[in-house]
């Protein structure tokens, strides 16, 4: 039988019952194995592009004011202030210092009480913040690091994670941004508290 390859256009020929190596009938015809890896690799491209709108869609954007030096600080600032006026207390955190408030040069945000333990916390509004500097400062005072990911675009939607084991990136999990973009459709209130 003659089938035309999903990818280049090209006639080809191929059997219905042709498989993969994995033992899986292709939804598709491809030529060869070229083709179907160029197709793999495009739509990979497509469905990593559609779920970044999506995440920008449930969590917002930054908006492009906030990259001027100037603005920049007051942008940070409002969401610092959410997090340590309304967030953290609701997750359990308490005597909170606000070393940003003093100064710009510390490498967190807050110093609080978690649990009856001394904790440092950053606040960012990023899906996935890099944190070496402030892991590594975190290590050096054996405190332990938390990250609070507030939503720019969404009022109540936040994420705590903590950092430890070694890693130095903090990311807001797809699932809550899933979750959060099926609560918006039955109305609920969103947020989330460390495990």
């Amino acid at each position: 039988m003659q089938f035309t390859c999903h990818q280049c256009g090209q006639p080809c020929e191929k059997k219905p019952s042709d498989h993969v190596q994995k033992g899986r009938p292709w939804k598709h015809t491809f030529c060869n194995q070229e083709c179907y890896d160029r197709w793999r690799a495009e739509r990979h491209l497509e469905v990593k592009a559609q779920w970044l709108r999506f995440q920008r869609e449930v969590w917002g954007t930054v908006p492009i004011e906030r990259h001027r030096p100037a603005g920049a600080r007051e942008y940070a600032r409002q969401f610092e202030e959410k997090a340590r006026l309304t967030y953290l207390p609701q997750l359990g955190f308490t005597e909170i210092v606000d070393l940003s408030a003093m100064s710009n040069q510390f490498f967190v945000d807050f110093v609080a009480t978690f649990k009856g333990r001394r904790v440092l916390v950053d606040a960012t509004v990023k899906l996935k913040a890099y944190v070496p500097e402030k892991v590594g400062l975190a290590n050096a005072l054996r405190m332990r690091l938390f990250i609070i990911h507030v939503a720019p675009g969404r009022e109540g939607l936040f994420h705590l994670n903590e950092v430890r084991g070694g890693r130095v990136v903090s990311r807001v999990p797809a699932a809550l941004i899933r979750e959060h973009a099926e609560l918006r459709a039955a109305e609920l209130p969103p947020g989330s508290a460390p495990a």
